[in-house]
């Protein structure tokens, strides 16, 4: 799937991109690049999510976003000799086309509906990660767990659209984890939350495997914390 940004663009623009690309692929676990290297490349993602993460005190990790297909990383490298200043991490097999920041800066100059088609992109992102704040400050664990889950299961279903009587195995190996990146919360919370919410008739797991069988369910998770 191409990213969103290059659906935007003339026939014309969008072949000088592809052109100028490298599609590359990491696996789950794998470095994109570090907080502190040059940000020299910008990345479209294609398949799988990434996690954007800084080092707090202790060297503890704090996710800062969760990135996934069709999204762009790396425009820090719109100013040369930035920094990227955040890690970034592949969840699961990613891959992406990585276009050099040389090109990026003289594809823009070229086309210019390029620069309107990342303007809007990284706004539709940005406005993402204002969403994902505002859940942290006013919904509880639970409630994001469930809004997760219910993104992934979209994802996972064909087209995009999840059936409304499900049930959708989620696609790739899910830990409990990687939740706890997407939520803003820790391991064993998440663990709790999942045993739960099976209790309750809306998931069947599995090892790094999760099968969402109640959707309606799910959504009136996401709308009501658990015990309230």
């Amino acid at each position: 799937m191409l990213p969103s940004f290059l659906l935007a663009l003339t026939a014309e623009a969008r072949a000088a991109v592809l052109s100028s690309t490298r599609t590359l692929n990491w696996s789950r676990g794998s470095l994109l690049h570090h907080s502190d290297d040059v940000a020299e490349a910008a990345f479209a993602i294609t398949s799988g999510h990434v996690r954007l993460y800084r080092l707090g005190t202790g060297a503890r990790e704090v996710t800062v976003s969760v990135h996934g297909q069709g999204e762009v990383l790396g425009m820090a490298t719109l100013t040369p000799g930035g920094t990227y200043g955040l890690y970034a991490e592949a969840m699961d097999d990613v891959e992406a086309l990585v276009l050099g920041g040389d090109n990026l800066r003289q594809l823009i100059r070229q086309h210019p509906d390029m620069a309107v088609a990342l303007t809007a992109q990284v706004a539709r992102q940005t406005r993402s990660l204002q969403e994902r704040l505002s859940q942290l400050v006013f919904l509880e664990v639970s409630q994001r767990l469930a809004l997760a889950l219910l993104q992934l299961a979209h994802e996972s279903s064909p087209g995009g659209q999840a059936a409304e009587n499900g049930p959708v195995a989620l696609r790739g190996r899910i830990s409990h984890q990687d939740l706890a990146y997407v939520v803003g919360s820790t391991r064993e919370t998440i663990t709790k939350l999942l045993g739960d919410f099976r209790g309750r008739g809306l998931l069947d797991l599995g090892y790094r495997r999760i099968v969402v069988t109640d959707l309606s369910g799910l959504q009136d998770a996401a709308r009501q914390p658990l015990g309230a």
